[in-house]
C-alpha cells in the first residue's frame, strides 16, 4: 500500500470509533415508570430560553422585500409591519401587540439567516404587565423540567 492509502485507512478507523456516553432518566406518571437514556451530546446541548416576544426575529432564511414602518412609528396589534420573502413565498409580517418600534436592524433586499434579528417593538406597558403574570408561572415550570433532565 502507499503512505497515502494508510493515511486515509487511519482516518476512516479514526472517526469510526465512537465515544458515546450515557445518562439515565426516570420520569413516572400516572403510575407507569418510563426510562430514557441522555447522551452526552443532548446534555451539552445549548439549553433553550424563552424568545422575547418584542424580538421580531426570521424564522427562516429569506429576504425583506419591504418595511412598512419606521422607528418611533406605534403600531396596534396586526398592523403589517414588514414583507419577508422566504422559499419563493411572500410572508406578512404582523405586529403581535400595541407597541411602538423601537429599532429596526434591516433594510429592504438584505438576505437574513435565521433567528436574525429584524425589528424591536417596544411593547405597551399593558402587554407587558401580562406577560410578567404568565413569566413567573413559565419560569417555574421550565425549572421543574430542567431539574428533572439535569
Amino acid at each position: 500500500m502507499m503512505k497515502k492509502e494508510k493515511k486515509r485507512e487511519k482516518a476512516v478507523k479514526i472517526t469510526e470509533k465512537s465515544n458515546v456516553e450515557f445518562d439515565k432518566l426516570q420520569v413516572m406518571t400516572s403510575g407507569r415508570v418510563y426510562q430514557t437514556l441522555l447522551t452526552k451530546k443532548y446534555k451539552s446541548r445549548t439549553q433553550w430560553a424563552k424568545p422575547d416576544p418584542q424580538q421580531i426575529k426570521s424564522i427562516i432564511p429569506g429576504t425583506v422585500t419591504e418595511i412598512t414602518v419606521k422607528i418611533g412609528d406605534s403600531v396596534k396589534k396586526g398592523d403589517r409591519i414588514m414583507v419577508y420573502e422566504a422559499m419563493k413565498m411572500q410572508n406578512i409580517i404582523l405586529a403581535p401587540f400595541n407597541g411602538v418600534v423601537e429599532s429596526i436592524f434591516v433594510e429592504e433586499g438584505v438576505k437574513l439567516p435565521k433567528g436574525y434579528l429584524m425589528i424591536y417593538l417596544k411593547a405597551d406597558e399593558a402587554f407587558e404587565d401580562a406577560t410578567s403574570e404568565n413569566d413567573d408561572n413559565d419560569d417555574e415550570a421550565i425549572s421543574n423540567v430542567r431539574d428533572l433532565v439535569g
